[in-house]
């Protein structure tokens, strides 16, 4: 079925030639992952919202250093007691099919974001987006004074696009992509590459400061971004000059990089996390107490361990990373392995020696996890079976709640706990759960980020106890590029509209 959609979506690809002078300059990135779709209202992939969002899709509002900064948006203002936003756009911005956008295309574009986002949803209720003269407006029973903070936050792309584009397919997939960003979809061909050429009637604004917000060059003809999902390939192609970029380099190469003067290294901080999601419609991990068995018999250095080696990654088992420090908890109980309690609990499930069936993907040694899992569940008498499936084939396989107990997967960092996508009740993972409603419902209802924290603090302890979700630790990306390019964001993600090769 994945397959398919990936077919259609190349099929309706709109192609806009946007330069009539080509240098045939080309800005080549190796990718590790291939993408699920071109939707990234809908897609989790971290690979395809740094492809797409800021250079082809722009957003009313993005974070810079934790700041809410305007990108489309030209101001902004709460009113009733925060159960009311205004948003005023920036005139004069053209779309990439040569219209200007509008707010009906702003409008448009939000409310098919709510409705894409249980986050969102849950937020604003039965509230939608309507157009004003200047821009847009929304009036809700719930407090929005989060809403700007969720719009901007990467993992939940409140893009926007144009509002004849938002048309879906039969498989609910948006497939035309016009957007107002600095370059254009040229070509998108499944498991091999997708290309952006520039637009010459991008609408520029910002200073130029090299910022998430500032103002976007697009130096480069074309970027290609190709599908290279074995590290040692991508690494090798760096190192040739085939690529001038590379995303997530394995920690085993970084010392080799290091001593390459043809190479820098970027990234470093905690850019999300490693999750081991119980599929909770399983009969084994409906069980609170299986659940926790597995949880006090893991070593969660050793699964980190496993993955990245002896280094790229941080062991605590917070569900947020620890640069949203005021979601900092501490108190995991199951952060050191505890075998007599793993049995107790184990014993409490009633267990009946069925295999515990692991779903992950080889993506970025991901299936290593699983082997290390299945060493540490078998000492505590716990059968493990796994499936390895690639990228694709791993997200249609998860959707399907019958064929597996756990997944394991890698998750970006958001700015609120109600993005966790893992905790959604409509998330592969299913977590159903009356008190866990009410708590997410507390944090989007919160007058404030500092609020919103404090209802953390005890939830997390929640469900440290439940054990819906495992998380081992967190990751800190680390990409590399050629030392003759400049001007790559690394913060939210991976930006290329600035990068320049240098003269």
């Amino acid at each position: 079925m994945m397959r398919k959609i990936l077919l259609a979506l190349v099929v309706s690809v709109v192609f806009i030639s946007c330069s009539s002078e080509k240098s045939n300059e080309v800005l080549n990135i190796a990718i590790s992952q291939d993408v699920d779709s071109l939707d990234v209202m809908k897609s989790t992939s971290r690979v395809l919202r740094d492809i797409l969002v800021g250079s082809v899709y722009e957003k009313l509002f993005v974070l810079e250093d934790g700041r809410l900064e305007m990108e489309l948006a030209s101001s902004y203002e709460l009113g009733k007691d925060g159960r009311t936003l205004n948003i005023d756009i920036r005139k004069g911005v053209k779309m990439h099919d040569g219209s200007t956008l509008s707010p009906s295309d702003v409008a448009s574009s939000l409310n098919r974001y709510i409705e894409c986002y249980e986050a969102a949803s849950d937020m604003v209720g039965d509230a939608r987006f309507f157009q004003t003269e200047s821009g847009v407006f929304i009036e809700s029973g719930n407090p929005l004074f989060l809403f700007p903070y969720l719009m901007a936050s990467s993992p939940q792309s409140a893009v926007i696009a144009k509002e004849g584009s938002l048309k879906e397919n039969e498989y609910g997939l948006v497939t035309s992509i016009i957007g107002t960003g600095p370059y254009v979809l040229s070509s998108f061909s499944p498991g091999s590459a997708i290309t952006l050429e520039k637009f010459d009637s991008y609408t520029a604004y910002g200073d130029d400061d090299g910022s998430l917000c500032g103002y976007k060059h697009a130096y480069f003809d074309k970027i290609v971004f190709s599908v290279v999902p074995d590290s040692t390939t991508r690494r090798l192609g760096l190192e040739r000059g085939d690529y001038d970029f590379i995303n997530d380099v394995m920690s085993y190469d970084i010392p080799d990089l290091e001593k390459n003067e043809d190479v820098r290294l970027l990234g470093g901080e905690e850019s999300g996390s490693i999750a081991l999601v119980f599929n909770k419609r399983s009969k084994l991990s409906s069980s609170p107490d299986f659940r926790r068995a597995v949880a006090y018999a893991l070593d969660y250095d050793g699964l980190m361990r496993a993955c990245y080696g002896s280094s790229g990654y941080n062991v605590h088992s917070d569900y947020m990373e620890k640069e949203q420090s005021l979601f900092s908890v501490s108190g995991d109980p199951y952060l050191d392995v505890d075998l007599k309690k793993a049995e107790e609990a184990l014993a409490m499930s009633a267990y009946d020696g069925r295999p515990f069936r692991i779903l992950t993907s080889n993506l970025s040694n991901l299936e290593k996890i699983a082997v290390a899992a299945e060493g540490m569940l078998r000492k505590v008498g716990i059968k493990v079976e796994i499936t390895v499936l690639d990228w694709v084939g791993f997200l249609e396989k998860r959707n399907d709640s019958s064929s597996y107990d756990m997944f394991i997967s890698a998750f970006s960092s958001v700015v609120l706990p109600t993005m966790k996508l893992y905790l959604s009740s409509s998330y592969p993972g299913w977590y159903e759960d009356e008190r866990k409603d009410e708590i997410l419902s507390s944090i989007s209802k919160a007058e404030s980020i500092e609020e919103a924290a404090l209802i953390w603090q005890e939830a997390q302890h929640y469900f440290w106890h439940e054990v819906p979700v495992i998380v081992p630790g967190h990751y800190s990306t680390v990409n590399a590029c050629s030392a003759t390019i400049d001007g790559i964001i690394i913060e939210d993600g991976n930006h290329f509209w600035n990068a320049k090769r240098k003269t």
